[in-house]
């Protein structure tokens, strides 16, 4: 089978590059659009299949056909629609269309990213059955829905127990204080800083949420030491710059080293916004604190009254809150993993399977 892949946003080429290599290892011919995030991974099994592909629908439609492509895997994120004008120009073909979702948000504009009417992909593929029903109420048609789950939180148990026999990266740093991680995202880049800026800003930017953290730092009793891990399109310097000047420095750094999957198995407990790590976190049995102060929606409502998982939605009393969720961390030693990760397992076959089925 030809198989034309497409993403470009760290989300969407995470979750389907677990795919890719299955595919090709099960002989599948792929092509995958040499852009975006696939050329920061660098993974060299799939470099014979990185393609530049056409810029225009003219050519695109030519490509497809000549190259006689039987589905396209694609996945649309926040920023970026390269990947649903490859999927309009595939369907135009009656070619199938496969969309794999990375995240528990947008599940409708990631169909509209490109300013026209919603498309329908042959298949929508999602998470969980929380996501399908988010799904559903946003308007995607139910009988395009598949529960696949995620192939990035795939095996994340297994990952985490070969990640906890490394060494300890912080051990000649923790000097009896227990180690936080900060999980960064470029909220202001991706939703804007205002209403004004965008109609999708979240409410908070990342140097809110920052600001309100060392003011907790400054006011706890308990003695942490915080590691803030960058996202992959963020300026480290700049993240550098900004947590000093606010005044972070004396309790912690940014962090570039490890990947932040890697650092679970040596932190205490994770902080962050709305990333997908805090997830995982969750999942391998961390003790996670969301901050989105003024969300008008949170990604990740489907933790919300789980044992483990905290959320801070307002402006009022965040330090406060923040302070007292410091002070009941879990010890590293006590962490058990959720039963939920048994969802996830197996997400790669199960979107192979969809894609066989489509043939």
């Amino acid at each position: 089978m030809n198989i034309l892949v497409t993403a470009v946003e760290v989300g969407s080429v995470r979750a389907i590059l677990p795919v890719c290599l299955e595919l090709i290892r099960g002989g599948d011919n792929l092509i995958i659009e040499k852009k975006g995030h696939f050329l920061i991974e660098s993974v060299e099994e799939l470099a014979l299949s990185l393609v530049d592909l056409p810029e225009n629908d003219i050519d695109l439609k030519k490509f497809i056909s000549d190259n006689k492509i039987n589905i396209v895997l694609f996945s649309v994120n926040v920023h970026d629609s390269r990947p649903l004008q490859i999927a309009r120009v595939a369907d135009i073909l009656n070619i199938k269309t496969i969309h794999i979702l990375d995240y528990w948000n947008g599940y409708r504009a990631r169909m509209e990213l490109d300013g026209l009417t919603m498309f329908v992909p042959s298949a929508y593929l999602v998470p969980d059955n929380f996501a399908l029903q988010k799904a559903i109420e946003e308007g995607i048609p139910s009988q395009i829905i598949k529960v696949a789950g995620q192939p990035a939180l795939a095996d994340v148990d297994v990952s985490y127990i070969e990640a906890s026999k490394g060494i300890d990266p912080f051990l000649d740093r923790r000097k009896n204080k227990n180690v936080i991680l900060f999980v960064l995202e470029p909220v202001a880049n991706d939703q804007g800083s205002s209403y004004e800026e965008n109609a999708n800003y979240r409410g908070y930017t990342e140097k809110d949420v920052l600001i309100m953290l060392i003011k907790a730092l400054r006011i706890s009793e308990e003695q942490f030491s915080v590691i803030l891990v960058p996202h992959p399109r963020q300026n480290i310097d700049e993240i550098k710059d900004f947590w000093q000047a606010s005044g972070g420095k004396p309790f912690g750094e940014v962090y570039t080293e490890r990947k932040g999957q890697l650092l679970l198995p040596f932190v205490s407990g994770v902080i962050g916004m709305a990333s997908t790590l805090l997830f995982e976190a969750w999942l391998v049995g961390k003790s996670v604190l969301s901050i989105q102060p003024g969300a008008s929606n949170n990604p990740l409502e489907m933790l919300l009254n789980q044992d483990g998982f905290s959320l801070i939605d307002k402006h009022v009393n965040s330090e406060e809150i923040i302070v007292k969720w410091l002070s009941n961390y879990s010890d590293i030693s006590e962490q058990k993993m959720n039963a939920e990760i048994e969802t996830y397992n197996g997400s790669t076959q199960k979107i192979i399977s969809v894609i066989k089925n489509l043939q």
